[in-house]
C-alpha cells in the first residue's frame, strides 16, 4: 500500500461513472476534457500501534464541468453527487489499496483551475492505510 497507488485508485473509481471523461490522479497542466475529475492529497495523520503504522489520508477530489451556460451547467453537475457517493460507498477499499475510505465532506459551486472558471464538487475522501512496520528498539 502506498499514497500513489491510492490516488491511482480514487482515480480510477472516480473514473468509472458513468459521464466521466478524464479522472486524473496527477494535477495536469490544463483541463481538455469535461466533465473531468482531478485527485490529490490534502492532508494526513500518523498513528502507531505495536507492529503497526496507520495513516490517515485525507484526499481532494474535484470534479468539474463546463460554466459556459450555468443552467446547464448545474443541471450536468448535480447528479454526480449521488452517482459520486454510491460509487465510493460500493467500493471503500478502493480495489484493495487501503483498510477503509469514506467520503466525508463535499462542496458545491466554482472551481477554478488554471485561472479558468469551471462548475463542480470538492470532496473530501478519508481513506485509512494500515501497515506492518518494526521500530527500532
Amino acid at each position: 500500500m502506498s499514497l500513489e497507488n491510492i490516488l491511482t485508485q480514487v482515480a480510477t473509481v472516480a473514473g468509472s461513472i458513468q459521464g466521466i471523461k478524464k479522472s486524473h490522479n496527477l494535477t495536469p497542466e490544463s483541463i481538455a476534457e469535461l466533465p473531468n475529475v482531478i485527485c490529490f492529497p490534502s492532508a494526513g495523520d500518523v498513528d502507531r500501534a505495536p507492529s503497526q503504522r496507520i495513516t490517515k489520508h485525507k484526499i481532494k477530489m474535484q470534479f468539474r464541468v463546463s460554466r459556459a451556460n450555468l443552467p446547464s451547467a448545474e443541471k450536468e453537475a448535480r447528479p454526480y453527487l449521488a452517482k459520486v457517493l454510491d460509487k465510493f460507498d460500493q467500493n471503500v477499499k478502493l480495489n484493495g489499496s487501503c483498510e477503509n475510505s469514506a467520503i466525508t465532506h463535499y462542496e458545491y459551486g466554482a472551481l477554478d483551475f488554471a485561472g479558468s472558471p469551471y462548475l463542480g464538487w470538492s470532496f473530501d475522501i478519508l481513506v485509512t492505510e494500515q501497515e506492518s512496520v518494526e521500530f527500532d528498539a
